[in-house]
């Protein structure tokens, strides 16, 4: 689960940079106040403005520690020796169970892209920069790796690799719609959600996996 926070006593940065995005999730950028986010953390804005000096500042730092930590945690338990089938299998897996346990994640990022980008451009570079941004890399490498290999057909990387992301993410950013969506054709009325990303693990794999096999 992604926390701003250590899991000791947490330091005064660290409360703020919780508040701070609690805040910024619940009202967005235009709506978030500085006083607000102090208040929630419990401490005075003076010291708000000495830890950070700007909202802007503020939530760059965030923005950078969300990034770093989706696509750290969406990278993990992949085994260099599986073939491809099982590599894009752990991919998918990685990706949903990231965003599945840190619902907050995808709605900051995509609350960010609501305002066109700008930031999360700049800060991306810097998480590239620091070799913390390693799955697309590594999506990359074994799409290029299954080409070569004749594993796969011939596929732009770069298109998969926007595929595979959204199909992915999209569920959790639009919940609500597809909670409609589901409701209507549930004609039981029992809804297991946990079920339900199970089967989306697998129905993701299928309509990649075999539409690029060679």
């Amino acid at each position: 689960m992604f926390t701003l926070s250590s899991d000791n006593e947490p330091s005064k940065e660290e409360l703020i940079l919780e508040a701070a995005m609690k805040v910024f999730i619940e009202k967005g950028w235009s709506g978030a106040r500085m006083q607000e986010i102090a208040d929630r953390a419990g401490i005075n804005k003076t010291l708000l403005h000495y830890y950070f000096r700007s909202k802007e500042n503020l939530y760059r730092r965030i923005l950078q520690q969300v990034l770093t930590f989706f696509f750290r945690q969406a990278s993990i338990n992949y085994d260099e020796a599986d073939d491809f089938e099982s590599f894009l299998r752990k991919a998918i897996a990685a990706i949903i169970d990231t965003a599945n346990d840190n619902p907050q994640l995808p709605i900051f990022i995509m609350q960010e892209l609501s305002r066109g980008g700008a930031t999360v451009r700049e800060v991306l570079r810097d998480v590239v920069d620091r070799e913390e941004m390693v799955l697309p890399e590594l999506l990359m490498s074994r799409v290029s790796q299954a080409l070569e290999a004749g594993t796969i057909r011939r596929i732009d990387p770069i298109q998969f690799l926007l595929t595979l992301i959204g199909g992915c993410i999209y569920f959790f950013v639009a919940e609500p719609i597809a909670m409609e969506i589901i409701k209507k054709q549930d004609s039981a009325g029992v809804f297991d959600r946990a079920a339900f990303i199970e089967e989306r693990k697998e129905e993701i794999f299928n309509v990649l996996y075999y539409g690029i096999k060679a």
